[in-house]
């Protein structure tokens, strides 16, 4: 159900934090947010009482982030347990803060000495097909140089390379799925930022079950001797259409009379017909190892280069059959989940770059609680859409639903009445500034403004029926 306070108790209320009172005020904290999401404490908090009590407990330095994070990814895999497989996109970003230097242990964002200050974040995100489950694990830091393409370690000094947090997230992914949800299959989700040779090492030695998407034109032990020429002389194994959806800005490097230049284009929605050439690889890692991934090559056929899709993703998962074949790049297309999710997250629903705190474990545990937020938006969104014929009550509690219909007055429609759940999430979006069909299925940043309203209603329905 939608009920913010339940909700809240499922998702953190096993946090330990030392102190049963500090649990209490974070799932009341999380449940105010949820019903009024927004990137500052004093948006997010409707009364003085709460908006105290909240920073008194955000600035309380005995509470750890990370405790706080263990709380949810708990209930991310109490949610698993009943998936024989997920799919885990994990990506990376960043969180631009502020420009003043002097607050506490913020670092560089971008590559400029002089840039702008804030956090990095790796986050894993649990999925059911295409519907978020919630966050199996997210990793906060501060960068203390500005990033640039020239290694700041030797390769082999994974310790003290950012890689780390690649390693770290996927080993502890894994084990949480190993112990808490041990009948369901983890299978990971990676973009070119992750094609290096310690995470192709961990998969291996882990026995993961990973797609990466390959950066790098690696060495491989055939005839070829480069990946890109095996795979283009492949065998084909697939022909298939894939909905692209719309893009407003795709930025493209290529080299044009031997300067490298950035393009950048309008991608309208389209279906792809897709060509897929898949084979076995023994790839030799710059640390020596030796490795054997099934690599599978997709391009777009009948479309000009810069604009075209083009993928060669390296997996752990078989390519026996045309089914595994395209397991693999369904795998992958929902990769943009992710994304998804930090739009939500950073510039929708919860604009949490707006945050006005000073300190980074301040910021660290109120960007949990609305990344948490972020991911329960999307798992309405995505929900509607996947099962739009089943009854609202799956998703809405009775008083829900009555305030949903009590608000948008649809036509023709009582109180008391069961709409499906594509109809009570459209009207939902309606009332959120939802403009019509031909932009797309809602998205959370308007079922979230939509939502607002209605859990209000909501509460206030349940109260009067409590007060009788």
């Amino acid at each position: 159900m939608l009920d913010t306070d339940a909700w809240a108790a499922e998702e953190f209320g096993d946090a330990e934090l030392g102190d049963l009172r500090r649990t209490k005020r974070l799932v009341q904290l999380s449940a105010e947010v949820a019903r009024r999401p927004a990137g500052t404490v004093t948006g997010a908090c409707e009364l003085q009482a709460s908006r105290e009590g909240a920073f008194r407990w955000l600035e309380n330095e005995a509470i750890r982030a990370r405790d706080v994070d263990l709380a949810r990814v708990r209930a991310t895999l109490r949610r698993c347990r009943d998936v024989r497989r997920i799919h885990v996109p994990i990506d990376g970003t960043s969180l631009t803060l502020t420009d003043n230097k002097r607050c506490k242990n913020f670092g560089v964002v971008g590559s400029r000495k002089n840039g702008s200050r804030g956090v990095q974040v790796m986050t894993a995100l649990a999925l059911d097909g295409g519907t978020p489950l919630g966050i199996l694990g997210q990793h906060m830091w501060a960068r203390e140089q500005p990033s640039s393409r020239r290694e700041k370690a030797p390769s082999g000094d994974v310790e003290n390379r950012e890689t780390r947090h690649w390693l770290e997230l996927l080993s502890d992914v894994h084990e949480g799925v190993r112990q808490q949800a041990p009948d369901t299959e983890a299978f990971f989700q990676l973009d070119r930022g992750a094609d290096c040779w310690p995470v192709l090492s961990c998969a291996a030695e882990l026995d993961l079950l990973l797609t990466v998407r390959a950066a790098h034109d690696r060495r491989v032990d055939t005839e070829a001797h480069k990946l890109w020429a095996e795979l283009q002389v492949a065998r084909k194994r697939d022909v298939f259409r894939l909905a692209v959806p719309e893009r407003p800005s795709v930025r493209k490097r290529r080299r044009v009379h031997g300067r490298r230049i950035q393009r950048t284009f309008h991608r309208k929605a389209r279906i792809a017909k897709l060509v897929v050439r898949a084979q076995t690889v023994p790839i030799l890692l710059s640390n020596g190892q030796r490795v054997t991934f099934n690599a599978v090559f997709v391009r777009e056929s009948h479309r000009r280069e810069d604009d075209r899709i083009e993928w060669l993703l390296l997996s752990t998962h078989p390519i026996e059959t045309r089914a595994d074949v395209r397991a693999i790049v369904a795998g992958y297309a929902l990769r943009w989940r992710i994304e998804d999710f930090h739009r939500t997250w950073k510039r929708g629903l919860c604009r949490v770059e707006d945050t006005q705190l000073r300190t980074t474990q301040a910021v660290f545990k109120w960007a949990t609680i609305l990344a948490s937020v972020a991911s329960r938006a999307m798992h309405l969104t995505h929900q509607a859409r996947a099962t739009p014929d089943a009854p609202a009550t799956d998703e809405f509690s009775r008083n829900e639903i009555n305030a949903i219909i009590a608000l948008r007055q649809p036509k023709g429609v009582k109180l008391g009445a069961t709409p499906t759940l594509h109809q009570a999430v459209t009207w939902i979006a309606d009332m959120g500034g939802y403009t019509g069909r031909w932009n797309g299925p809602p998205g959370p940043k308007v079922i979230g403004r939509g939502l607002e309203s209605v859990l209000a209603a909501a509460k206030a329905l349940t109260n009067m029926q409590k007060m009788r």
